[in-house]
């Protein structure tokens, strides 16, 4: 059983180092760029020390990990071919979202679900959410890391002071993410708070009354203000077109000053729809590998938060696609591991390396398990 788990894996991980390995290795053979040369080297030994190595000494989920490693090399391989100066910063920002991710396995070993917790993440979050509200100034993308320590909050009080203040907080974060005008992360949050209220507790004493009052902010929010058109189809394919064809410069001028702008785009322009489709196929183990962990922990707070962030990655992979191709009538917002955004890249790190954390706790609540059932016969 233990030979076909580990040759399994080792098949799994040889195959995702010759797709890094390749990826990189074609387009330096075209150009003959030395940049891509170092990436064809430097990204495959980057998911193979990963997958070893860091798993290890941090007893993380291997698979989680390794399936975070791949997408987050498909974005450093969408910059490659045009632009290598990108690709080289785009992997320096996904070097920074792997020590995100391992200070959250980290982290979650220690943290438990007490009112300090509550109380310090909520009161952070809620600021980072507040900040652009109380300095206009502030440019920098906090959002993602604002709903990763809400999440915690959220994941700590449903746990220990109830539902109740629970939906309180995330109503809070809810009306601060409506009144920036961020309606598509308010769309993302506003969602996860209600599958996680139905999964939790399931009452529809509290159910009901939190889908009523989302439901209204969202819509008071959409009358109020006036969403950002998603970018209508001829020009989603002259983009596509542009982006295959010449590069980054063909660029409109409104999307090269998006800083978070979906590296799908350029996915797509180098490789094809077909081959982006593959790889936004690998969110579904990596979403189910998550509802996993959250099913074998042991105490309710990191079964809550573990299906949290679940969900949340989820979702925005669904929303992102949607906006993509003009389905849903908000801003386009990018696919999570797939962003030049180095604050949503660190966040989005951060919850999967929570999620790896919480897994290796599981595996060694069971392996105390047997060695108590030994020492028992």
């Amino acid at each position: 059983m233990n030979r076909q788990k580990s040759s399994a894996r080792f098949r799994f991980f040889g195959a995702l180092l010759l797709l890094a390995a390749l990826i990189f290795v074609i387009p330096a053979l075209k150009t003959g760029d030395h940049r891509l040369y170092l990436l064809a080297v430097a990204v495959p030994c980057a998911v193979f020390l990963a997958g070893t190595i860091l798993a290890r000494i941090f007893s993380l989920d291997r698979m989680l990990l390794a399936f975070s490693m791949c997408l987050c090399s498909m974005g450093i391989a969408a910059l490659a071919p045009s632009d290598p100066d990108a690709a080289l910063a785009q992997a320096l920002r996904c070097a920074a979202g792997l020590g995100a991710l391992m200070v959250g396995g980290a982290l979650i070993r220690s943290l438990s679900s007490s009112l300090l917790t509550s109380v310090c993440t909520a009161f952070l979050g809620l600021l980072l959410l507040a900040g652009k509200l109380l300095a206009p100034s502030l440019t920098a993308p906090l959002a993602e890391i604002a709903l990763s320590l809400l999440l915690l909050s959220f994941a700590s009080t449903l746990t220990r002071q109830g539902p109740v203040a629970a939906v309180s907080v995330a109503f809070a974060a809810l009306a601060l993410l409506l009144i920036r005008g961020d309606l598509t992360e308010a769309l993302l949050w506003g969602l996860t708070i209600l599958f996680l209220l139905f999964a939790a507790d399931g009452r529809v004493i509290i159910v009901l009354p939190s889908l009523a009052v989302t439901g209204l902010l969202f819509f008071g929010a959409v009358r109020l203000f006036q969403p950002i058109q998603a970018a209508q189809e001829p020009a989603v394919q002259s983009l596509l077109i542009s982006v295959g064809a010449v590069g980054e410069e063909t660029l409109p001028e409104g999307l090269q000053a998006m800083e978070s702008f979906s590296l799908l785009v350029h996915l797509c322009g180098h490789y094809g729809l077909i081959f982006t489709a593959l790889i936004l196929l690998l969110f579904l183990p990596l979403t189910l590998l998550g509802t996993f962990v959250a099913s074998c922990s042991r105490t309710r707070f990191h079964a809550v938060l573990a299906m949290g962030v679940s969900l949340l990655l989820a979702l925005k992979v669904l929303v992102s696609i949607l906006t993509f191709f003009s389905f849903l009538p908000f801003s386009p917002s990018a696919v999570p591991l797939l962003t030049s955004s180095l604050t949503d890249l660190c966040a989005q790190f951060f919850l999967i390396g929570i999620v790896c954390g919480i897994s290796g706790r599981n595996e060694a609540d069971l392996a105390e398990d047997a060695h108590l059932a030994m020492l028992a016969k």
